[in-house]
């Protein structure tokens, strides 16, 4: 399992989801977001300050193209599911699991430029968030 992010940790802690108004409750809760797929991991790493979307299926990235920067450090943390108990794991929905611990040690962090999403993603300019008015 993997966790993008755009700040290196030595331990990765729960927090509560930045997820935009109107998102599902279950995308919004203090926990340890993983997913099993390693480009949608990078494309979350690789996400700039401001609105953005993903869309997984058609392979399309939407960001603030103002702050994006290709040349930016992300980091994808490599997680070995087997270490968490399973009754601690609440699947979200394909992409996604939530971990109910404080703290997980990633077994190594592999470390891109947020420019590599381009070669699992179309990377297109994001809209204002439809559903901030």
């Amino acid at each position: 399992m993997y966790h993008g992010s755009d700040k290196l940790f030595s331990k990765l802690r729960r927090h509560k989801a930045s997820a935009v108004s109107g998102a599902p409750e279950n995308e919004k809760l203090n926990m340890i977001y993983l997913t099993p797929d390693y480009d949608f991991a990078l494309a979350l790493a690789a996400r700039p300050m401001g609105y953005s979307k993903i869309d997984h299926t058609r392979r399309i990235v939407s960001y603030n193209l103002d702050n994006f920067d290709p040349e930016r450090e992300v980091y994808i943390y490599v997680i070995d599911i087997s270490k968490i108990p399973e009754d601690k794991i609440i699947k979200i929905d394909e992409l996604q699991v939530a971990v109910d611990l404080d703290e997980i040690v990633p077994v190594e962090v592999k470390i891109h430029k947020a420019g590599e999403v381009s070669r699992h993603y179309s990377i297109v300019p994001s809209l204002p968030n439809p559903l901030r008015a």
